[in-house]
């Protein structure tokens, strides 16, 4: 299955990863479906609540150490919570492990619960009503997903998770200075649209094929830049830019940073690496990367994170950036 990837994929990975850390690729990839994780609404309910149900219903369950709120369902499928009520009344989520992660690092900047948060691409809709419950449903959250069909679903999941705090609005992510005053947010969510290389499943040629086309990487490179350029206005003096994505490659991810902090002196990378202190997760995760190729980047972005494609995990990179001052 592995010689169906292609080749320059796996060159690709290859500069980046060790080979240990190869072989824990390629293991990930070949997972024909990752085990059903979720996190409990705590809108709703608690953590307590959900494990007993859980254990009234006989089905296994891991509490994942690192998140506050996440499970991994050991033996059943998403299937089998559908007729749950703790699914149907919205007591629970399925959410993969990445997303979780996002938000337990967010959570140390809710200091008080009467901020604004801006989601600039809100598909694909666990975000917005996860930081929802860190909030406790207070504070303002404005929810951007430009496409239709996605807005009605992210409409169905704040509704079902009881998500009171939240506004959709439907505007493109590089316009929305227009829609609000300077400084307005708190909090700036840049989950943003990039070649989403977590797909990869070796059971799936559908989910490697588009990583032969031509210039993917670079087109999404340039949109993010333009989204991000477009948005850092919009944040406070003190608030937080959380830059991710769900793919690998360094266009997308390490270039993204160093771009930010190149051209926004006012924007400055944060440590994360308490986040990432627990063994469970540092098994699954390394630091940035200090070069690529021929480019060497800012020292700075070496506080940024991948978590790399596991039984368990997706793909991901993720950074925190504040912005330390107000340019004139």
């Amino acid at each position: 299955m592995l010689k169906n990837l292609p080749q320059t994929t796996q060159e690709k990975i290859k500069k980046i990863y060790s080979p240990e850390e190869w072989e824990k690729i390629v293991q990930g990839f070949s997972q024909e479906k990752r085990p059903t994780t979720l996190r409990v609404n705590t809108i709703k309910s608690s953590n307590e609540e959900i494990e007993s149900v859980l254990e009234e219903k006989n089905i296994r369950f891991e509490k994942i150490p690192y998140l506050s709120n996440g499970y991994k369902l050991l033996d059943a499928k998403e299937k089998d919570l559908w007729n749950l009520d703790i699914f149907t009344s919205g007591k629970i989520y399925l959410q993969w492990i990445t997303s979780q992660l996002t938000w337990e690092i967010i959570a140390k900047e809710i200091k008080n619960t009467d901020i604004k948060v801006l989601d600039l691409t809100a598909a694909p809709w666990g975000k917005t009503s996860h930081i929802s419950a860190l909030l406790e449903n207070n504070g303002e959250i404005f929810s951007n997903e430009l496409q239709m069909v996605r807005r009605e679903k992210l409409k169905f999941t704040i509704e079902r998770q009881w998500c009171t705090n939240v506004q959709i609005i439907a505007g493109d992510a590089k316009e929305l200075k227009n829609k609000f005053e300077k400084e307005y947010f708190d909090i700036i969510i840049a989950d943003l649209p990039c070649s989403a290389e977590w797909r990869i499943n070796f059971h799936n040629e559908k989910s490697y094929k588009f990583l032969e086309t031509s210039g993917i990487n670079k087109k999404n490179y340039t949109l993010q830049k333009e989204i991000l350029a477009a948005n850092i206005e919009l944040l406070k003096t003190g608030g937080i830019l959380i830059y991710s994505t769900c793919t690998l490659d360094p266009l997308e991810n390490e270039w993204i940073v160093h771009f930010l902090i190149s051209n926004f002196k006012n924007l400055e990378v944060q440590e994360i690496d308490e986040y990432f202190s627990q063994k469970s997760i540092q098994a699954l995760s390394k630091k940035w990367l200090k070069s690529y190729e021929n480019y060497i980047f800012n020292k700075e972005v070496q506080k940024a994170f991948r978590i790399l494609p596991s039984i368990d995990t997706e793909w991901f990179f993720i950074a925190k950036l504040k912005k330390i001052w107000t340019l004139s």
